[in-house]
């Protein structure tokens, strides 16, 4: 094994093991500070508020320990988070990766919101009892293999829990692509509807927050991750009321990410290492081609 192929290998072996030792300790660490505030403060508090606490204490320490910490991950957040005069807000991003919901809490911060997240992860021990605490709405997905195929009568309830949220100024989270991009260096994947007809409803604005290169720090099918740079931007804040249809909105907004990812260093650079392959001729070979034939 040549020795650079050898050092990248030990690299994603050591940036694996801090990641999934990290996220043990974590969870741990939330569900028992989490449930330690829930008894205290249960006789003296509504469940909303002891909602939006466990939330800001999932975030907080899931910042600390999968960003701030992290050695291996390196996130870059070009730009602030836009000032909203509406108390209705939706934030929306783009989804490439396991890590984006850890990796963008740096960009909102010291806000945070509800997460609409795949009801398997609610499963997970201590990290999946921890979302529940939080106020986190769960997408129940039939199975794996048909991955937009919601188990029939959930969604309606689930929509209703995120419109109280919202009217009570909670702020979503949301991925409108609903599941990972399988293709991250091409377009933006289509969005579904939901959460545009929700905000139509609702009068609500919506945030876009531009995301790439978070595929590169836990690929989607890969055991293993890897030390990477990721980027995110938002763009200006979006009023629903001035669109007529859900649809509109959606194309908008996809049109807004869209520009705001392909500002980003490094979708510019992929961009011009894709034109200088263009560029060559049909018979010409670069000097790693040379040698390898």
């Amino acid at each position: 094994m040549p020795p650079q192929r050898h050092a990248n290998k030990v690299l994603r072996v050591l940036c694996t093991t801090y990641i999934l030792l990290s996220l043990t300790v974590q969870w741990i660490v939330v569900w028992v500070l989490q449930a330690t505030f829930i008894v205290l403060s249960f006789p003296f508090t509504t469940s909303d508020f002891r909602q939006d606490i466990c939330g800001h204490i999932f975030r907080k320490i899931s910042f600390v320990g999968m960003d701030l910490l992290n050695p291996f991950w390196h996130i870059h957040v070009l730009n602030k988070f836009p000032e909203v005069k509406k108390k209705k807000v939706i934030l929306m991003l783009n989804h490439l990766s396991a890590a984006d919901p850890f990796m963008s809490i740096r960009s909102f911060l010291p806000r945070d919101g509800t997460w609409i997240a795949k009801g398997e992860l609610f499963r997970v021990p201590f990290g999946g009892w921890a979302l529940y605490n939080a106020g986190d709405l769960a997408v129940r997905f039939r199975d794996k293999k048909s991955s937009f195929a919601t188990v029939k009568g959930t969604v309606g309830p689930m929509m209703e829990n995120a419109r109280g949220r919202l009217r009570r100024g909670r702020m979503l989270c949301v991925f409108p692509e609903g599941v990972r991009n399988m293709t991250p260096d091409g377009p933006i994947n289509a969005f579904r509807l939901g959460f545009f007809s929700l905000a139509l409803d609702e009068g609500a604005t919506i945030v876009p927050l531009a995301v790439s290169g978070t595929e590169k720090l836990w690929p989607r099918g890969s055991a293993m991750m890897d030390a990477a740079d990721a980027y995110f931007s938002f763009g200006e804040p979006i009023d629903a009321a001035n669109f007529n249809s859900a649809e509109e909105l959606a194309q908008h907004v996809w049109n807004v990410m869209t520009e705001r990812r392909e500002q980003h260093p490094d979708r510019v650079e992929l961009r011009a290492a894709q034109a200088k392959e263009q560029a060559k001729t049909p018979g010409e070979a670069t000097a790693e081609e040379k040698k390898s034939a």
